[in-house]
């Protein structure tokens, strides 16, 4: 179930939403955007489920679990960037953990991939990965901006594997 189970991960994808709007600059801990009214977009309807329904900042959008303000957020940096980073933090491929039973992550494709698609993507909907990619990308995220491979084969005490940089260690702190 950790690598070939495929889910929806939910909410904890605004951590990979909060660290690109910081990081790539699109966004700064001073700003914040109107989470006060649903989006309509496409037919649909983005909410809170607890919503506080006023002006957000960023650490009250990552901290309140807006839907409204990620993705609002993830508007202001496109689907490009979105598309870049989630890339970078190992959640557009397979996994290279070194087993077979590996599922692959399943999104709309670069042509299908909608504004809607970069908004609902901003908060864990219509993206699904295994448990494997989310805790190898969230291990980026607060291990310096560095990521590394996962791998069930043992280290040495002290040990650390070589990685790649995905994101400042200031976006990281």
């Amino acid at each position: 179930r950790a690598t070939l189970g495929l889910y929806e991960m939910g909410s904890v994808f605004k951590i990979f939403n909060t660290a690109i709007a910081l990081d790539s600059g699109s966004a700064t801990l001073a700003d914040g955007f109107d989470a006060s009214k649903p989006i309509k977009i496409g037919g649909f309807r983005i909410d809170d489920y607890h919503g506080k329904y006023r002006f957000l900042s960023i650490p009250e959008i990552f901290t309140y679990s807006s839907n409204i303000g990620s993705a609002k957020m993830a508007d202001a940096f496109g689907p490009e960037l979105q598309q870049a980073y989630l890339k970078r933090f190992g959640l557009m491929d397979k996994s290279t953990i070194e087993l077979p039973e590996v599922g692959a992550p399943f999104y709309p494709s670069a042509k299908d991939w909608k504004r809607i698609n970069t908004m609902t993507v901003s908060y864990g909907h219509g993206i699904a990965v295994n448990a494997i990619q989310l805790l190898t990308a969230v291990g980026a995220v607060v291990n310096h901006g560095i990521f590394r491979d996962p791998t069930i084969l043992r280290r040495e005490p002290g040990e650390v594997a070589d990685g790649t940089r995905v994101i400042s260690e200031q976006t990281s702190e």
